[in-house]
């Protein structure tokens, strides 16, 4: 939703949303309600529709993994109304919502709009609708929820934390059955329950005044659990309750102090919960302004770059480099032009239709250091364009780009694919270099272990990249990313030792693999539904294994801890130990596991036996 489809103006005193994810809400409904409850239901309230009803787009249809949509929509509509109130030099308006949605949407709707002058309206079976909750109101004395397994000092151990609101009906058991599969009992540091001092019942909750009860408790046991349980990584929620009270619920959550809070939604079929959202605190690092020595040093290396881009397209433009060009796809490319000076603000890299290229402050700094960490200038210059190219053949991938990543970014395996094509070409593109520029040093050692020295650079170049130092966690798909590198790079190494006169043939070859049990969490860096993956097993106790597909080959290497504790320091300590130290301990990990499955090493069409 844009600003300008919110319907409000100078005047416009009030706003009704009617969120219509499960039915129609009726306007005249809504109005008819405001006005019974002592509110201005016609002149000058302005009301919006957030989700018009549509069967066919129910998120309750949805599998897990596609609700984070529904939960970016509220975001928009949120943003929109702000950006929209602030264009007409209004205050804040006064929200009333009408909400026919799933439980963890109402929550999640509400935790958008804490500090809001909030009515939330709650729809009987006759389909009446009364106010449930009234920001404004003073909460009841004494307390609203019995509140059990609650902390009440401090406690060490890491572990999630269960939270099952109880107003309607009794769902616990049934929360922590159908969690059990991938939330193990001896997993949960605590379990916590809410339920009114009278028991659950659909008559729980009668007025706006328990709500607000309600709410105080729900922050309070929210503030204790960080308080007391700083080992916990994050909080599920499993709740049964009427929709207003869970809307209300959410303006108690503050991401910025308390724990990350995932919110459990039953499936449509009952059988499970599922994870649909988590409402966290955003790392976000703050973009310092570039000071003039900042300025001075990009502009120095943004300077070598260009002179690099120039080689490159000055040798691509040669006639007998125009199969390579073919496999690119694109001449925009060969048409392209680095800006003369440092972007200072957000831009995109390439684009292409214009054939522009501009480069960050920040992206020159990180390259500058890559090339203080490299052995020769001219490994730099390579890792320059392997990423020129890497980006350029996107162009050929239907348009994908540094500036629309975020939409191909929700289905991570197909980027990764993507990812991996570019990054070959890339490679083939770099050999056809060395042969054409160093045909002798290429000659002296061969094919291979000069594939192998481009792969080790590419490895170099897709560490610019990672938001942090030091690199604690990855997301899962570029974790993927350099597992499959590794694999390449490490197999180049034994076949260039065994067959050093052997011609590259098809040794690129696309490869699977994956590493499972190790402990993750929700991108902080993304906003869709990604996992980040830990680089250390630290006392986790599942187990967890190696699983690679080569040439229709399967291999797994099952639970052989000590293996993939060894490769995720390595990946952690990239830049800590000398790198030949370090590429010779992965080389000497992958040697296990080609001696172990020797098939994996040996060329198309032939026999490991």
């Amino acid at each position: 939703m844009r600003s300008e489809d919110i319907p409000i103006n100078p005047r416009t005193r009030a706003l009704i949303v009617r969120y219509e994810q499960d039915r129609e809400i009726a306007d005249d409904a809504a109005r008819n309600t405001l006005i019974r409850c002592g509110f201005e239901g016609d002149r000058d309230v302005a009301s919006v529709v957030l989700h018009p009803y549509d069967p066919l787009r129910s998120v309750r249809r949805l599998p897990a993994n596609e609700w984070p949509e529904a939960f970016h929509e509220q975001a928009r509509f949120v943003e929109a109304l702000r950006k929209r109130e602030m264009e007409l030099g209004i205050d804040p308006l006064p929200v009333h919502i009408f909400g026919c949605a799933p439980l963890t949407l109402m929550l999640g709707l509400g935790a958008l709009l804490p500090r809001r002058h909030l009515h939330v309206y709650q729809q009987a079976q006759d389909g009446t609708w009364s106010l449930g909750h009234d920001r404004a109101t003073a909460p009841t004395p004494g307390d609203y929820f019995q509140v059990e397994g609650l902390p009440d000092r401090r406690q060490g151990g890491k572990g999630p934390v269960v939270l099952i609101i109880e107003v309607s009906r009794d769902i616990r058991d049934n929360v922590l059955s159908k969690v059990a599969s991938w939330l193990p009992e001896s997993s949960i540091l605590a379990t916590v329950c809410l339920r009114p001092l009278d028991g659950p019942a659909s008559s729980a909750l009668k007025e706006p005044a328990q709500a607000a009860r309600a709410v105080a408790q729900f922050r309070a046991v929210l503030d204790s659990l960080h308080q007391n349980l700083e080992g916990a990584e994050s909080v599920f929620l499993a709740m049964d309750a009427p929709g207003s009270l869970a809307a209300a619920l959410g303006s108690a959550v503050n991401a910025t102090t308390q724990h990350p809070l995932v919110l459990l939604q039953l499936s449509e079929d009952h059988k499970r919960y599922d994870e649909v959202h988590v409402i966290r605190a955003q790392r976000v690092v703050a973009r310092r302004n570039p000071s003039s020595d900042d300025l001075l040093k990009a502009t120095r290396i943004l300077n070598e770059v260009r002179r690099v881009h120039g080689e490159l397209v000055s040798w691509l433009r040669a006639p007998e480099q125009e199969p390579l060009v073919q496999h690119l796809g694109s001449r925009s490319y060969l048409r392209s032009e680095i800006d003369e000076e440092p972007a200072v603000t957000d831009t995109p890299l390439f684009r292409h239709h214009g054939g522009k290229w501009k480069f960050g402050w920040d992206l020159l700094l990180g390259l500058g250091a890559l090339r203080e960490r490299l052995e020769t200038r001219e490994d730099w210059n390579e890792c320059l364009r392997l990423f020129l190219i890497h980006e350029a053949f996107h162009v050929r991938q239907g348009g994908l780009t540094s500036y629309n990543y975020r939409g191909i970014g929700w289905v991570g395996l197909v980027l990764e694919a993507a990812d991996y094509d570019a990054d070959a070409v890339g490679v083939e593109v770099a050999l056809a270099w060395r042969k054409a520029m160093h045909g002798g040093a290429v000659a002296s050692v061969g094919e291979l272990k000069t594939l192998e020295s481009i792969v080790w650079n590419s490895l170099e170049m897709l560490r610019v990249f990672e938001p942090e130092r030091p690199v604690l966690d990855l997301a899962e798909r570029r974790l993927r990313r350099y597992l499959i590198w590794l694999f390449h790079v490490c197999r180049l190494s034994v076949l260039a030792v065994a067959s050093p006169d052997r011609e590259v043939r098809e040794e690129l070859e696309r490869v699977t693999v994956e590493l499972v049990g190790l402990p993750s969490f929700r991108d902080p860096h993304e906003t869709y539904a990604q996992r980040r993956i830990q680089l250390k097993l630290g006392d986790v106790s599942e187990p967890v294994m190696l699983a690679l597909y080569f040439r229709h080959r399967l291999v797994r290497l099952d639970n052989d801890r000590a293996w993939v504790e060894d490769l995720l320091t390595t990946l952690r300590d990239w830049e800590m130990s000398p790198r030949e130290d370090l590429r010779e301990r992965v080389r000497l990990l992958f040697e296990r596991l080609f001696d172990k499955f020797p098939d994996l090493i040996e060329a198309p069409g032939t026999d490991a036996r």
